[in-house]
């Protein structure tokens, strides 16, 4: 039993391994996918040690080995792990832990998902989302404007084509290689959800290794990239616009 490549879940036997923990504030920040021959039928809340807390009734979508997973524990203790069940058996590893928010400040959730099956993960009709919780946040946005200007015969100045983009800085928290490595697969998805707006990468991912933290025997740094929303353009030639996937589209 597994994870996609590219997932920030993932179980592990061996506890020195484990990823690093992520926030959460509720349980609709936690939706992931694993694949196993078993069959999977419950998730289970264990304390870190991996004594069980809760078994949840969870929302489980089997796609041939793929599953796709949203636990609907009551409980929200300061820190769990999960563990997956088939038949009351347990059949995977620990997850990484997860640790109780009491607010959203300083992440942010981040949704994703594609048409198809893409990056070792598997998409169908029912438009499974990813959500996770992740120690990233948006600047104030910035307000990038473009237009087209002409000179009439008359020497009159008209605008002939205008538009507007919402811009944001995402900036990420200390995170290790692999975190960083999972979230721009993850803004490489054909729709991606930060606290709930469409969002686009605009800019080169970068990471700032040259000040790097280490965390145990683990490095850590900063990343940062842009991303965009709601382009907003309009024409002379046009008398109304509406909107489609997010951006305003002109119809003559």
């Amino acid at each position: 039993m597994n994870t996609p490549e590219f997932s920030f879940i993932s179980f592990e036997s061996d506890d020195t391994i484990l990823s690093m923990p992520l926030p959460y504030v509720s349980m609709d920040d936690i939706a992931f996918q694993a694949i196993s021959d078993n069959t999977i039928t419950s998730v289970m809340m264990t304390d870190i040690g991996g004594e069980p807390i809760e078994v949840a009734n969870s929302e489980i979508t089997r796609s041939e080995n793929y599953y796709l997973i949203k636990p609907k524990f009551t409980n929200k203790p300061d820190c769990f792990r999960v563990v997956l069940l088939s038949n009351g058996n347990i059949i995977s590893g620990k997850s990484n832990i997860f640790v109780r928010k009491d607010n959203g400040d300083y992440s942010s959730r981040v949704e994703y998902r594609s048409a198809g099956d893409n990056f070792g993960f598997a998409y169908n009709e029912n438009l499974f989302l990813n959500s996770v919780r992740l120690p990233v946040y948006l600047l104030d946005p910035k307000f990038t404007q473009a237009r087209e200007v002409y000179g009439t015969l008359s020497g009159r100045k008209k605008i002939l084509s205008a538009s507007v983009r919402n811009e944001y800085d995402l900036d990420t928290d200390y995170m290790t290689e692999e975190m960083h490595r999972n979230l721009i697969v993850a803004l490489m998805h054909d729709e991606v959800y930060i606290d709930g707006r469409l969002l686009t990468q605009t800019g080169d991912y970068s990471v700032d290794w040259d000040n790097y933290l280490m965390d145990g025997d683990t490095k850590t740094a900063k990343g940062k990239c842009t991303v965009s929303a709601n382009v907003v353009s309009r024409s002379s030639n046009c008398s109304k616009m509406q909107l489609v996937n997010d951006e305003y589209d002109l119809i003559n």
